[in-house]
């Protein structure tokens, strides 16, 4: 009520005369006017019996006989005038009398008689208390809120000749009238008849659920004008598109129009020099020969005229000469053309573009899929194409119909970027990584409907790693790698790998020529012991795992400078390291090194400070890891001597893990390097078994190398997309591809080439061994429990070390040696 009487004003006025209503009617769309006003309004606006609404357009019919005084009154707008007029009375009241018909600004209301009244009449009330007994008076300067919403809603008078004093307490039902008691004994006897407050207050259900359906209905219109506002927004966006569209394409035209015109130009002027040249050349040489005519005519003119005879005797052969060598001269004849003319192209197709005002609408039912017949793999991209036809199977124009495809697909778990891309030729191209083979169902919507086609079943095989090519490593004369290990390459495509038994890192450019050769072995700054993992910080510089020195050390490529070192020996203190085997950075660019001794993960600050450890406590303890990745928030760690691969939450807690020794699909045998590739698939080295293996990341087996890859021990990417391997005894540099359907395409698509990169090891004995055991025989420690740490031994090196106290158990073939050595665990 409040909210009411503060705009009491603004609800009063009329919008046409933008005064407060006089005799306000109501209109059928319920729009409220001055009845003069809009008598003058229908009378201006109407058009074959009907007019518009001022307000919401809507058609009215005029009343019958043009008689605007017969539209409904809108009682609800005169009670509010009534109500105005009593805010008003302290001012300059407009309230008269009930009774004697004066005005005075001290007025009063009697809520029970329902009338104004004077001060003089309020006192005759008064004196007839007996008659009035009970009745509220009340002056209007004092109304509260409460008086003013009793005054809005109180009983109107009854409009029948001789009931004007009698308040319509009745409703008629079968007239559906408001009538007053004398009403009821008069016109409406024998009638149904019921309190009014009663019949309204059963009508006002009624009218709210009406209410509300009409408020869903606006919401509903409100939407309608949201789209249509949208539409108009778009339709502006597409137009100053399409023009600047069309004027840069004017632009373009314009601009090689001038082109075409400077061309033109240069041309004419080129043709104008040569021809002025071959003039210019033979008027030169017609004016030699007159020249020369004229001076052999002076010439004999002289000698005749001013001369002896001896000297005309003694010059007339040489004269006849001349006179002869002019005469055999040819006129030369006038050749040269003046001919030039410029013929202007034809302008009818000179056409900017065409402009289509007419939306093709796609149609499911006549759209079609292609590509469908090619052979997909998991963890590689999927693709096919779209073609969105109309109902005349024409290409569709519509506006946002990448918008209106949908493209589903199931089972919804294991597929990954589902993309809908527009192409240049109007199609569309379907995208999807499928995680795992197996069948996949897909369906495909056009505006919402299916397409004829749909729902259809995709195979989706397992992935094929196949070799394509080998990267030669061309190295500065003299040296030889001795154990490639650690591989890294930087944005600019620059390699870097480390060589473990020649205890050094090697720089070369993208095509394998060295660069750089690092290192030597010692313990001191620079200097490596069977470096192992190497890791790109930045285009400069490197982490490098320095194994048996117990650091990692920060190098600068350009200039082999150390930048920092940290670490040392040991395990029960912070930043200790046991044999580091491997190092990464995390999304926190945190460092991780992986500790192969220590059997655990440590990571670490930016500055090398230690923050925590993990995986060396509880069941499921690391044994000999030797790589550890991140893959959204999880750590994936090689626990090579366990054969399998363990995953981590970012606090160290144990969640999974998945393979086992073996040489099956999705087993190992001492995997070590690991790599996340592009397509989020985990590629595994599988040392033992002599291949690379691709999973999901939640460890499903999705393909593998089909070449054979002689101890994958490293694994990388280059920014170009290729996957880089080295191998620690092959002296082939393979290359891997992903697909096993083509070679040609797959060469094409550098999401899919890898590089293999190996080195020869001269030894007859495991590697790890034959490291560990050259270390320690030239430090002279020959103890075996200096030397149990230790992952493997042959069983000839521990002859070598201590026959006596050698103990024969847990053996099993060694697959560093001969068939019939045995490795002891």
């Amino acid at each position: 009520m409040e909210s009411l009487l503060v705009n009491l004003k603004k609800q009063l006025t009329c919008s046409i005369c933008l005064d407060t209503y006089t005799e306000p009617k109501t209109l059928s769309c319920l729009h409220t006017f001055c009845c003069e006003c809009l008598e003058k309004h229908a009378r201006v606006s109407q058009k074959q019996g009907k007019f518009r609404c001022p307000e919401c357009q809507a058609v009215i019919d005029l009343p019958e006989g043009n008689r605007f005084d017969r539209l409904p009154n809108s009682f609800f707008h005169k009670s509010l005038l009534s109500l105005l007029a009593v805010r008003q009375s302290g001012k300059a009241s407009s309230i008269t009398c009930y009774h004697c018909s004066a005005t005075n600004p001290q007025m009063y209301y009697c809520f029970d008689c329902g009338r104004f009244m004077c001060p003089d009449c309020f006192n005759a009330h008064e004196v007839l208390k007996k008659s009035f007994q009970g009745h509220k008076v009340t002056p209007l300067q004092d109304f509260k809120v409460e008086d003013y919403e009793a005054l809005l809603k109180r009983q109107p008078f009854c409009s029948q000749e001789f009931h004007e004093r009698e308040i319509t307490r009745f409703f008629c039902s079968q007239c559906q009238v408001c009538i007053c008691p004398i009403c009821i004994v008069t016109d409406h006897q024998n009638h149904k008849v019921v309190l009014l407050d009663k019949a309204a207050h059963e009508e006002k259900d009624n009218i709210i659920s009406g209410a509300k359906l009409i408020k869903k209905m606006e919401s509903e219109l409100q939407e309608v004008i949201r789209q249509f506002e949208e539409t108009i927004s778009k339709l502006e966006s597409n137009m100053a598109t399409a023009k600047r569209g069309v004027k840069q394409t004017a632009e373009q035209m314009i601009a090689n129009i001038r082109e075409r015109e400077r061309e033109a130009l240069e041309s004419l002027e080129a043709t104008r020099v040569s021809r002025l040249h071959k003039i210019n050349l033979a008027k030169q040489e017609v004016e030699s020969l007159v020249k020369q005519m004229n001076q052999a005519a002076q010439f004999a003119e002289n000698l005749v005229q001013r001369t002896s005879s001896s000297d005309i005797m003694q010059n007339k052969e040489t004269l006849k000469t001349k006179f002869e060598e002019l005469l055999r001269v040819e006129v030369p004849k006038h050749q040269q053309t003046t001919f030039i003319k410029f013929t202007a192209a034809s302008q009818k197709d000179l056409r900017l573009g065409f402009i289509e005002g007419t939306e093709k609408i796609a149609k499911a039912a006549k759209s079609t899929l292609e590509g469908l017949d090619q052979t997909f793999q998991a963890g590689v991209d999927a693709q096919f194409t779209l073609c969105p036809k109309t109902h005349g199977e024409e290409i569709s124009n519509q506006a946002d119909l990448k918008g209106r495809v949908e493209l589903l697909i199931k089972p919804v778990e294991d597929v990954t970027d589902v993309i809908v891309e527009e192409k240049e030729d109007g199609n569309l191209r379907l995208k999807f990584t499928p995680k795992v083979s197996g069948a996949y169902s897909i369906e495909v919507k056009i505006n919402g409907d299916k397409l004829p086609t749909c729902p259809m079943t995709m195979q989706v095989k397992e992935r094929e790693l196949v070799v394509v090519r080998e990267l030669k490593l061309k190295l500065f004369s003299g040296d030889t790698l001795k154990g490639l290990y650690g591989i890294a390459v930087n944005t600019e495509g620059q390699i870097v790998v480390t060589d473990n038994n020649g205890h050094c890192v090697y720089v070369f450019d993208k095509d394998g020529n060295c660069l750089r050769k690092i290192g030597g072995r010692g313990s001191s700054t620079g200097q490596f012991q069977f470096p192992a993992g190497i890791l790109f910080l930045n285009d400069n510089e490197v982490l490098i795992a320095d194994n048996i020195n117990d650091r990692i050390q920060r190098l600068n490529i350009n200039t082999g400078t150390v930048v920092k070192s940290f670490g040392k020996k040991g395990r029960k203190k912070k930043g200790e390291f046991g044999w580091p085997i491997d190092v990464t950075v995390d999304d926190e660019e945190r460092i991780v090194v992986t500790e192969h001794r220590n059997g655990r993960i440590q990571v670490m600050s930016e500055e090398g400070e230690s923050i925590f450890t993990f995986g060396d406590k509880g069941s499921e303890k690391l044994l000999g890891p030797t790589c550890c990745t991140l893959y959204k928030n999880v750590f994936l760690v090689s626990d090579t001597s366990n054969h399998c691969i363990k995953a981590f939450d970012q606090l160290g807690t144990f969640l999974y893990k998945f393979g086992k020794q073996g040489n099956q699909d999705g087993q190992f045998n001492r995997p070590r390097g690991l790599l996340v590739d592009s397509s989020d698939n985990l590629l595994v080295c599988d040392f033992g078994n002599n291949r690379v293996q691709q999973f999901s990341s939640d460890g499903r087996f999705t393909g593998k190398s089909i070449t054979r890859l002689s101890q994958p021990m490293a694994i990388t990417k280059a920014p170009d997309g290729r996957i880089l391997v080295t191998s620690y005894d092959e002296k082939k540099f393979p290359g891997l591809s992903s697909s096993s359907v083509s070679s040609r395409f797959n060469l094409l698509h550098p999401h899919h080439l890898a590089i293999h990169v190996s080195s020869r090891r001269k030894t007859t004995c495991c590697i790890e061994t034959f490291n560990k055991f050259d270390f320690f025989h030239r430090l002279r420690i020959y103890s075996w429990k200096t030397l149990r740490p230790c992952a493997a031994f042959c069983n000839h090196l521990l002859d070598r070390i201590d026959k006596n106290r050698m103990r024969h158990n847990n053996h099993s073939s060694c697959t560093y040696c001969k068939p019939n050595r045995t490795l002891f665990l």
